[in-house]
């Protein structure tokens, strides 16, 4: 729900974003239209801070077992696949390759500074030249990095030329565009996030054109814009510079420059404060999305992870049931105002039952349920003697008991396992640990070997665990599966 939320909330900031400056039109200057993209680039990347609000948590739990607890065994076949976990997995590898794209732009623009040559200072700021590069750009130092051709260009022209890149250097673009290329790492699938950066890097250019265009000649500055392109045709420029004329970005900036009725004024802060406010204002109906309509929310949990399927349900003058998803959460909606009695359940659980737990109408409350109960273990021993060929009787197993409202499970066939001559001969022993599950009849399933020093051990234990017969596992008395462990520990004498 939160990232759908979050897709939602960027999806109309952005839309919003580009209806805006497209309305504003001319009668805003570069650097205000740069200033809106900007903000609603930063709040689409708060969204998942500023959309997270949950209700306090109020924690419920059962008493603590001494013993394990039960497990009910869910074979291959019938858990569920989870698709929101591929779903986010998905979303995870390509923001880590948009990510790890730009990382590699920013090592070769490192690289290029590391290797260019310096030039002069212009502003403040160091002016350096670099072998490798055909188009002016501004590099995180700051740096101001020019191509070897520089030195063949005209005085104007290497002057507007230094007189837009110390632009970009004040107006901090490099800081700002950081949000442009997070927004497209952590929204890489969402098109609006791509045309919305590209919107920003463009504005800024144009701005930093208009503080190149105050007291010089527009169409000067457009031949220059121009010899500049035309020098770096065909070059791709890193991501992580700002690169001053890109050819598909060009026409546009050139119509902007020839056109005298556009505002090239300082950025108005009233302008930018009521883009904020109109921000927060879009994002503040997906703040308050919540389901009005649900009363408790929470999850069923035990002490390895969440439990699925378990029943919440409210005792009061009526009784209220719901069952939580796959995620182990769940929700409760529709209930009249009252203090009701809650009770979850869930196979192979011990009952927890809470007393007292007012529900209101228009309040949401969390509530967090944990789930204790023990498990059956058996232990079995097997001496393989100095070196004949019977084996000793077992020792009887032993078996632990379960604490809360389960009846465990009792052995009533044990077939003896026996201590294979090979491994006698090779004077082999230790403990074969094997997990199984107890059906509903009390037969043995699915038989999994966890650890064992030899496989001629192995078989020998598994062949006999496999012919164990128990007593059903009852579970406030009905009859459940359970897992258990069964460790046979082969020795052999001194």
């Amino acid at each position: 729900m939160l990232a759908l939320r979050c897709l939602l909330g960027m999806t109309v900031l952005l839309l919003t974003a580009g209806l805006v400056t497209r309305l504003a039109g001319r009668r805003w200057s570069a650097g205000e239209r740069h200033a809106v993209w900007t903000i609603s680039l930063i709040l689409s990347l708060l969204l998942p801070v500023l959309l997270r609000y949950e209700p306090p948590a109020v924690t419920f739990s059962g008493p603590v077992r001494e013993m394990q607890r039960i497990t009910i065994s869910v074979g291959p076949d019938d858990r569920p696949v989870d698709y929101g976990g591929m779903v986010k997995w998905g979303w995870y590898l390509g923001m880590a390759g948009v990510a790890g794209w730009w990382l590699l732009g920013f090592v070769r623009v490192t690289g290029m500074v590391a290797s260019s040559t310096e030039h002069s200072t212009y502003g403040g700021v160091a002016v350096r030249t670099c072998a490798g590069l055909k188009m002016p750009a501004v590099a995180a130092g700051p740096v101001i990095l020019l191509p070897e051709s520089a030195a063949d260009w005209p005085e104007e022209r290497l002057e507007m030329v230094l007189t837009h890149e110390l632009a970009h250097v004040r107006r901090r673009d490099l800081l700002w565009r950081l949000a442009g290329t997070l927004a497209c790492c952590m929204y890489w699938f969402h098109p609006l996030a791509w045309w919305a950066a590209a919107q920003q890097r463009k504005e800024s250019e144009m701005a930093c054109d208009d503080q190149v265009l105050m007291g010089r000649s527009s169409e000067v500055y457009a031949e220059s814009l121009v010899a500049v392109a035309r020098e770096a045709a065909g070059q791709r420029t890193p991501a992580a510079v700002m690169a001053m004329a890109k050819p598909r970005e060009l026409e546009g900036r050139l119509l902007a420059v020839l056109d005298s009725t556009r505002r090239r004024g300082a950025v108005s802060m009233l302008r930018v404060c009521g883009s904020l406010l109109l921000g927060l204002a879009l994002v503040s109906p997906l703040v308050a999305w919540q389901d009005s309509s649900v009363q408790m929310k929470g999850s069923v949990r035990d002490m390895v992870g969440v439990i699925p399927g378990a029943k919440v349900v409210l005792k009061g003058v009526s009784d209220y049931t719901f069952e939580t998803g796959p995620d182990g959460s769940y929700s409760v909606s529709g209930v009249p105002d009252g203090t009701y009695a809650i009770e979850v359940l869930k196979p192979g659980y011990a009952q927890l039952s809470i007393g007292g737990r007012k529900v209101e109408v228009g309040r949401t409350a969390r509530s967090d349920f944990y789930l204790n109960l023990g498990s059956v273990k058996e232990t079995v021993s097997v001496d393989g003697g100095r070196g004949g060929t019977g084996a000793e009787p077992p020792s009887p197993p032993q078996r632990i008991r379960v604490s809360g409202n389960v009846q465990a499970a009792k052995v009533l066939k044990m077939v003896r396992p026996t201590y294979p001559p090979e491994a006698k001969e090779a004077r082999v022993q230790g403990t074969v640990r094997m997990r199984a599950v107890i059906g509903k009849e009390g037969e043995v399933l699915g038989l999994t070997l966890l650890m064992s020093p030899s496989p001629e051990l192995a078989r020998s234990a598994m062949d006999a665990v496999s012919q164990w017969k128990y007593s059903p596992t009852l579970l406030n008395g009905a009859p459940i599966e359970v897992q258990t462990e069964v460790d046979v520990n082969y020795t052999l004498s001194k």
